[in-house]
């Protein structure tokens, strides 16, 4: 996966869309976004990499949150 290096997301944090990535099932959904809102880079979301689980206190799945390795390229 390709990481863009910015200023809007914070030292020592890597940020992902979950749910919605702008794609779905291989399909480009960009024109489905209101203007000027659409992702800076599209594709499936982060749910279909990351860990399986829950939160046991709410009881709703926990893949938002998980660890990751980023090497330039």
């Amino acid at each position: 996966m390709k990481a863009l290096v910015t200023e809007r997301v914070g030292r020592g944090v890597a940020f992902m869309p979950f749910h919605f990535g702008g794609w779905f099932q291989g399909e480009d959904l960009r024109a489905n976004y209101p203007e000027g809102t659409d992702p800076y880079v599209l594709g499936e979301s982060a749910n279909s990499i990351t860990t399986y689980g829950y939160d046991p206190v709410t009881g709703m799945q926990e893949p938002k949150v998980t660890l990751c390795q980023i090497a330039a390229a």
